[in-house]
């Protein structure tokens, strides 16, 4: 069959895709709180974090609200977690400002970015470290991260930090080490995965609003199964999903029922 998913169901556009601009994610109800509890800490010159298990949304709620935050008040500085010493996550972070440096001193390095931070602030923005993936940084990262984020002669206020990773780093977090940087989290958030309702509506926005099609073409049981099979995580659901309309496309039917949904989720190593 040469025909694709799209031109099969008639869609506008791919539906389920984790590539979704932030003003086509399905709003859930825990995205605008995130949202909300980071613009606090933020102007609090706190640190937020965010905990879940993977493809749970954590990197979308981040990517949502990070476009809640006007480009004319804020400059996001976004990296991503990863295995790496200080000095190179020191390094990374002048690269996101424009500095490039061969030294090795964190001293110096510290003292260059700080220098960049107060001239963010002299611009009338205020700059915010976005963290993603951070259950994969090292102990020493969490022990001196408050570093990057401290006071400055030329500036009174800390620089507001949200972090984003798996349930790792929970325990990174309590480690004594840490203890610096636990002072400044005003407030954080558990990731849970979603309900049955939510998932109903979760698939709902992708079929209509993104594709442009009618929920229709999943039938209820078809949709119970999804919220089952996929333990009500959203990358779940949307694996599930494309695999279910794969297989509808080329049994050429445009219904997808339970039966399907057992079919495309049977394991492959079976």
């Amino acid at each position: 069959m040469n025909t694709d998913i799209r031109t099969f169901y008639g869609f506008k556009q791919m539906p389920f895709s984790a590539e979704l601009k932030p003003n086509q994610m399905y709003l859930l109800s825990s995205m605008v709180d995130i949202s909300n509890k980071i613009q606090f800490a933020i102007q609090n010159s706190m640190y937020f974090t965010i905990i879940g298990d993977v493809g749970a949304g954590k990197s979308t709620s981040l990517r949502y609200s990070l476009h809640q935050l006007p480009g004319k008040s804020y400059q996001v500085i976004d990296l991503v977690g990863g295995q790496w010493s200080f000095i190179e996550v020191l390094r990374q972070f002048m690269a996101s400002l424009g500095i490039f440096t061969r030294t090795n001193q964190p001293s110096t390095m510290l003292r260059q970015i700080h220098e960049a931070l107060d001239l963010i602030y002299n611009d009338g923005k205020r700059p915010v470290l976005f963290l993603d993936e951070c259950h994969l940084f090292t102990g020493d990262f969490f022990a001196q991260l408050h570093l990057l984020s401290q006071q400055s002669l030329a500036r009174t206020s800390v620089i507001p930090i949200v972090m984003c990773g798996q349930e790792g780093l929970f325990e990174k977090l309590r480690n004594p080490q840490a203890r610096p940087l636990m002072s400044r989290i005003l407030d954080g958030y558990n990731l849970r995965s979603l309900s049955q309702d939510e998932c109903f509506g979760y698939i709902d926005h992708h079929l209509k609003v993104i594709g442009g099609r009618g929920s229709e073409i999943f039938d209820k049981p078809a949709l119970i199964a999804v919220s089952q099979v996929s333990a009500g995580i959203p990358r779940n659901i949307n694996s599930v999903c494309l695999l279910a309309l794969k297989h509808g496309m080329e049994q050429s039917v445009q219904l997808i029922t339970a039966d399907i949904i057992r079919k495309v989720t049977r394991n492959w190593w079976e």
